[in-house]
């Protein structure tokens, strides 16, 4: 169950909080040589395990433009250092990414992110998709449609358990018709519904209920499904 504090696996809501900073401005000035220096070291162990995929994701990064490659390079460092925490913390193993094109667009998407909250997720992200039983390859695509609206929404929502009383899952044909909406049965605090809202629903990260005893004109609750949870394990820390 998500703890009331708004917050899931080090990821939090107050900005990321000492987690996402602004990328600093040094990643930005170093030059193409040393960039292709740290990237060829940083996907020798992929290149070892897997040299096509090695040879793959050298290939995209010679065809990026150079702060690009810059971003790529910091973001996929990040990543090889939480993947290893990440396995010694969940008694997990490294592995090669097993899905090769959602690896590559993972670090391409990741080399154009600038907002500090979707980069952490991104550098998450291709942590976990090194990290044996953490990730799904259609995670990548979900991540690209995100923005950090969406993100903290996720974060912000209790998964079945934490949402007190209710009816049952809450049926309705036309979401659009929907005005207001609360984490749990005993939220005094409707919140206005919005497309981040719908977003997550579509994604089937988000569903809803009613609470019991309440009629339709009554704000729903929003709450995250398992789906949005094993989401937000993989953008974790």
């Amino acid at each position: 169950m998500s703890s009331p504090n708004n917050s899931f696996e080090g990821v939090d809501l107050a900005g990321i909080g000492k987690i996402a900073k602004a990328i600093p401005e040094e990643v930005y000035v170093q030059s193409a040589d040393t960039l292709l220096t740290t990237f060829r070291k940083l996907v020798a162990p992929i290149t070892e395990a897997t040299g096509g995929l090695g040879r793959y994701i050298r290939q995209k990064f010679d065809n990026m433009v150079l702060v690009e490659k810059a971003l790529a390079t910091f973001t996929l460092e990040k990543a090889m250092r939480r993947a290893a925490d990440k396995s010694n913390r969940y008694s997990s193993r490294i592995v090669p990414p097993a899905h090769t094109k959602s690896f590559v667009n993972a670090l391409e998407e990741a080399s154009k992110e600038t907002d500090p909250l979707l980069h952490e997720l991104w550098a998450n992200l291709l942590a976990s998709q090194m990290t044996e039983g953490f990730s799904h390859p259609h995670f990548v695509e979900i991540l690209s449609h995100l923005s950090p609206a969406e993100a903290q929404l996720l974060v912000s929502l209790r998964d079945l358990d934490g949402v007190g009383e209710h009816a049952g899952r809450y049926i309705i044909i036309f979401i659009d018709r929907i005005h207001a909406w609360i984490t749990h049965a005993e939220d005094a605090n409707p919140k206005s519904w919005n497309f981040s809202c719908s977003l997550l629903c579509q994604f089937g990260f988000a569903d809803l209920l009613s609470r019991k005893g309440d009629n339709d004109d009554k704000p729903v609750i929003l709450y995250r499904t398992a789906s949005g949870s094993r989401f937000l394990k993989a953008v974790s820390l």
